[in-house]
C-alpha cells in the first residue's frame, strides 16, 4: 500500500495488490484496458492507476482515526519484524505456515508468489503447520523472507528469475530449479501453492 496524506486530514490509500502500479504519463497519451483511475495534474501530465485484476483499489479515509483504522487490521510490515519476533509468531500458530505468512493481519506485505518463493529457498513444506517448525527451520524461512523481500523490491515486483522457484511455475512441465524433479500444485490456504516434495519438508 502507498498512503498520501493530506493537510487537513484525508489520506489516499492506493492498494497495489499483485498487479497495481502507478504510472506517470502524458496527457496526450492513450490509456491503457486496465488504467482504473486517472488523475490530470497542474502540469497536464496524468497519473494512472494501473491495475490488471481489480483485486484491492483505491479508498479514502477522511480522518487520522478512519486511516489508523485501516492500518490497525494489518500486522507489522515483513521487513520490520525482528527474526525474534516471527520465530515467536510462527510458533504460535497451528496452521499452515503458508497461510500464515499470506495473513496480513498476522505480517503484512507477503503474497502468495512470495510465501512460495520463501519456503521454497527455506526448503519447508506449505502445508507444514507453523508451529511444528524447529527453531532452527523457522529461522531459516526468516532469513529467506528477508533476501527474498531485498531482491523483489529492488525489482519492483517477483522477479521470473529461472533460478528462483517462481520463474518456472507456469512452465508447461514445472520442474524444481534446484534438484530438477517435477513441481506440484495444490491449493493451500485458498491459494495456488507451487513447492518441491522432494526439496522442501
Amino acid at each position: 500500500m502507498l498512503i498520501v496524506p493530506f493537510a487537513d486530514g484525508p489520506a489516499l490509500i492506493w492498494h497495489f495488490g499483485m498487479t497495481g502500479e502507478l504510472i506517470c504519463a502524458g496527457a496526450d497519451e492513450p490509456p491503457v484496458a486496465h488504467d482504473r483511475v486517472v488523475l490530470t495534474l497542474d502540469d497536464e501530465r496524468q497519473l494512472r492507476y494501473r491495475d490488471q485484476r481489480k483485486l484491492q483499489g483505491i479508498r479514502l479515509t477522511m480522518d487520522q482515526s478512519a486511516l489508523a483504522r485501516v492500518l490497525d487490521r494489518l500486522g507489522p510490515d515483513a521487513l520490520d519484524m525482528t527474526r525474534e519476533d516471527f520465530v515467536d509468531l510462527l510458533a504460535e500458530r497451528r496452521g499452515a505456515v503458508k497461510g500464515v505468512l499470506m495473513d496480513q493481519s498476522l505480517i503484512a506485505g507477503l503474497g502468495n508468489l512470495l510465501s512460495d518463493e520463501i519456503l521454497w529457498r527455506a526448503r519447508v513444506a506449505p502445508r507444514r503447520p507453523a508451529r511444528a517448525l524447529g527453531n532452527t527451520e523457522a529461522r531459516h524461512v526468516f532469513t529467506a523472507m528477508r533476501g527474498v523481500l531485498a531482491t523483489a523490491s529492488r525489482a519492483g515486483c517477483v522477479p521470473p528469475r529461472r533460478n528462483w522457484l517462481t520463474g518456472h511455475r507456469d512452465d508447461r512441465e514445472p520442474a524444481c530449479p534446484r534438484c530438477g524433479r517435477g513441481l506440484r500444485a495444490r491449493r493451500v490456504a485458498g491459494r495456488r501453492t507451487v513447492w518441491c516434495e522432494h526439496c522442501q519438508h
